[in-house]
């Protein structure tokens, strides 16, 4: 049933009046000295505050220790993107509380207390502190002694109940993502190698860059609301994944192994949790009293609701979780295209049993390689991570396995790689000859290669050690924001001139949005340089570039969420999708092996320059010529040439049994 213009817009309207209406409130969780300011004075252990404009009214909730005596006053700006957009001041004489008036030098504790405005304060914030997403607002309290004197500044963030971090997001992403992929397999499966290459680029592309935005936005700097929630949609793709089945299993593996899990979480009714602070100089987690700043990985793991020592078993257990998931899948194509071909009456028996009993260990082989290859970032942050905050013993040697199998397994693809580009340019006087018409080379190491020119099949080799390097700096260096930034800011510049001056990817299209990528990646690495406060820049500049922050990588994902949509509608229901690309300029095509028997005068020619059946036939037959005789079809069916293996990102192989091959 399709939805009419006016049903739409009526939901559209609903939705719009239900959002305006609704109650608002600002709320804050947290105090923390203001940057620069000595509060040895002041221990906050836990604060919780809401201010309903409706009634004019702010409640809180307080716990700490004051080394203060004596009359006080206390001084509130509310600060929104750094525009000082309302000043108030209190007497605590005139709260109904003893200890204030005047102040004691005493453990303050108060269950809950509710002030009152008076009419026309709360009118001066402006009405954008109720209804942007994830607002840039903070309240700064001054305690000022009434004789002269400053005795402490404090601050806390405020948020109104809204955010762009929401999990359809992060769903939608994550299942697109994987139905490219899916769909690219298929494709593969049907015969249609050029659209499945393309379309298997586009969903990597896609993946790539929301990864590229998670492991920048896991770096130690503070960031601003509305980019941090930006971020946390797309941190599944390093396997933060909030599930309650993970946590359980997580918590219990560490307890088994003598970890303590941690309780940062559990306690937040009696700790402040703090996800950022305006400050450079404070490590990743700064513990005052009982307040805990969290910055970096952590942060990330606290807002998904992940209990801090399980971040890595999350992640870790995530990526078993998608491998089994793909393996089922594999399962399940291979034994539906294999009760297929038994339905197929136009091949000879002998043709189906080798296309279709594909060698289950080269399948699997070539799975895992290219799970490897995809979760690869992941690893790299996680793994190395794990080693700096040693959760306990065995989850230390499970991320040193991990990171050492997956890096040994990808080392290892590149140098078979180049030791068959190489033997290759030797014989040939070009690489692409082995690494396109060898099946076992494609269907083993062409998911590296595959989607670069022919001539720059090497830069798999700089684009590895960009995301290892890329890891390290954010496993690493969590106690150092600024570094941090810094390194990452000299890797990005590095990797977008070399993607610009080589351009090597397969086609024009592709080079042009991995392009675009690489310069956004730049821009964003120099967004966190300037959130690191190493320019010490007006708080209203910040607070802008965060917006700019979720504007440019929200519109760049989405125009890659459309580039791969229009591929994967195309590729569905076009009856001839690969008649939409050209044929790739490094001539990758012509040496790759024919699916079907010669019958012209031209594939005879082809087969002969490839050194295949010379011999068998020394005349060449006329440009039309009789169907191929059922001895010619059989003998096709024995050579697993014949039925080459599709490099496009297929899961697996299409039909080529790897130990069948003849040398």
């Amino acid at each position: 049933m399709q939805l009419s213009t006016s049903r739409l817009g009526g939901c559209i309207l609903f939705i719009l009046f239900h959002l305006v209406h609704a109650e608002q409130l600002i709320e804050a969780n947290g105090l923390t000295a203001c940057h620069g300011a000595d509060n040895s004075e002041i221990t906050i252990n836990h604060l919780s505050a809401v201010l309903t404009p409706g009634n004019n009214s702010v409640s809180l909730v307080f716990d700490g220790y004051s080394g203060v005596a004596g009359d006080v006053v206390l001084d509130i700006d509310l600060l929104v993107y750094g525009y000082k957009a309302l000043s108030h001041q209190i007497d605590p004489c005139s709260l109904d509380l003893n200890v204030f008036c005047p102040m004691k030098a005493i453990e303050l504790q108060i269950p809950k207390f509710t002030y009152s405005f008076n009419k026309g304060v709360l009118s001066q914030i402006p009405g954008i502190a109720y209804t942007v997403p994830d607002i840039d607002a903070v309240v700064r309290v001054n305690l000022n002694k009434k004789s002269g004197g400053s005795v402490a500044c404090l601050e806390t963030r405020l948020q109104n109940g809204k955010s762009v971090y929401q999990a359809g997001v992060s769903w939608t992403l994550a299942v697109i993502a994987g139905l490219g992929l899916i769909a690219s397999t298929v494709l593969s499966l049907l015969g249609h190698s050029n659209t499945a290459t393309h379309l298997a680029f586009r969903s990597l592309a896609f993946l790539g860059f929301i990864q590229s935005q998670a492991m920048g936005g896991l770096i130690a700097v503070e960031i601003p609301p509305m980019a941090q929630s930006w971020i946390q949609n797309t941190v599944w793709s390093m396997g933060i994944v909030k599930a309650e089945a993970l946590q359980t299993i997580s918590t219990w593996f560490q307890r088994a192994t003598g970890g303590t899990p941690s309780s940062v979480l559990s306690e937040s009714n009696t700790v402040s949790v703090v996800l950022q602070k305006r400050s450079s100089i404070q490590a990743q987690a700064m513990q005052s009293g009982s307040q805990i700043v969290l910055r970096g990985i952590k942060r990330a793991g606290a807002r998904a609701s992940i209990t801090l020592s399980n971040i890595f078993m999350t992640g870790y257990l995530f990526y078993y979780f998608v491998t089994a998931l793909v393996l089922v899948c594999v399962g399940i194509a291979l034994a539906v295209r294999f009760a297929l071909s038994k339905r197929t009456t136009s091949i000879t028996k002998l043709e189906k049993a080798v296309g279709a009993t594909a060698d289950w260990k080269t399948v699997l082989r070539n799975t895992f390689f290219r799970l490897a290859c995809i979760g690869y970032p992941q690893m790299c942050v996680l793994c190395l991570w794990e080693l700096t905050q040693k959760d306990s013993a065995a989850e230390i040697v499970l991320a040193i396995t991990m990171w050492l199998v997956t890096t040994g397994v990808l080392a290892f693809a590149a140098f078979k790689i180049f030791q068959r580009a190489i033997r290759s340019k030797q014989q040939h006087n070009t690489p692409a000859y082995t690494l396109y018409s060898d099946p076992a080379t494609l269907s083993k190491w062409g998911i590296l290669y595959i989607y670069y020119r022919a001539p720059v099949y090497w830069f798999l080799v700089p684009a590895l050690v960009y995301i290892v390097v890329k890891g390290m700096v954010v496993a690493f260096g969590q106690s150092n924001g600024i570094a941090q930034s810094i390194v990452l800011l000299i890797l990005e510049l590095a990797m977008m001139l070399a993607t610009g001056i080589i351009k090597p990817f397969m086609s024009k299209g592709a080079n042009v949005f991995a392009i675009i990528a690489t310069v956004l990646n730049s821009l964003n690495a120099i967004f966190f340089l300037v959130f690191s406060n190493v320019f010490n820049q007006p708080t209203l500049m910040t607070g802008i570039l965060g917006v700019l922050y979720f504007i440019f990588n929200a519109v760049f994902t989405l125009a890659l969420l459309i580039y791969l949509l229009v591929g994967m509608v195309y590729a569905v229901f076009s009856k001839t999708p690969d008649a939409k690309y050209r044929p790739l300029a490094d001539d990758r095509d012509s040496f790759r092996w024919s699916r079907t028997v010669g019958t012209t005068e031209l594939d005879h020619l082809e087969k002969v320059a490839r050194g295949e059946d010379a011999e068998a036939h020394p005349n060449f037959p006329a440009a039309h010529t009789a169907p191929p005789s059922d001895e010619d079809v059989s003998m096709a069916a024995r050579r697993p040439y014949n039925d080459v293996v599709d490099p496009s990102l297929p899961l697996f192989p299409t039909s080529y049994d790897g130990g069948r091959r003849r040398s």
